[in-house]
């Protein structure tokens, strides 16, 4: 098994998290994510008229979020966390979930299409196809039998585009842009 980045690792552990709560598969996992429980009671304080029991109320419900998060059984991420966990899943299929921008939030951010890596390093597949590893962490491999000529390597920058049909370009420098996959 190839080793992540933590980054990477956060974002796959995060989208299985979401993606899968209560023992549900990718694919039957709901278009949008629920609001915890958690956090829907703690919400629920805020209709409480008398101030102690209000307070009271905050308390005990903070104390259940903090567990829940100490326990991993909820995970926090404000928006730019969120963007950099997008950016390292970018070339792999993701549920539509909210977290990842399948929702409806109109405040939701751009979707990431495109990608600048840099190349830590780079070989060739026996039968010639060009693969690389990021320094995210991704590895990712030429599909098609475009020549990607010249000298290349750790060092250097990589930008990979969605294209057509579910598909992906990638382009090394001025080199000529070929057609890539994400493979881990």
């Amino acid at each position: 098994m190839h080793s992540r980045s933590p980054a990477a690792a956060r974002a796959a552990i995060l989208a299985v998290l979401v993606a899968a709560p209560a023992g549900l598969s990718a694919q039957s996992a709901p278009a949008a994510a629920e609001r915890p429980a958690v956090v829907e009671s703690l919400f629920a304080c805020r209709a409480i008229t008398d101030d102690r029991q209000r307070l009271a109320c905050f308390d005990e419900q903070v104390a259940a979020v903090e567990r829940a998060e100490a326990s991993r059984d909820l995970v926090l991420a404000d928006r730019a966390q969120i963007k950099e966990a997008r950016k390292g899943l970018f070339g792999f299929s993701l549920p539509r979930i909210r977290l990842f921008g399948g929702g409806d939030d109109e405040d939701e951010p751009e979707p990431v299409t495109s990608i600048e890596a840099g190349i830590v390093s780079s070989s060739r597949t026996p039968d010639g196809k060009l693969f690389v590893v990021l320094d995210t962490g991704a590895r990712w491999v030429q599909t098609d039998g475009t020549q990607v000529l010249g000298e290349f390597g750790a060092g250097d920058t990589i930008t990979i585009e969605r294209a057509a049909l579910g598909s992906y370009m990638g382009k090394i420098g001025r080199k000529r842009a070929f057609r890539i996959r994400r493979v881990e």
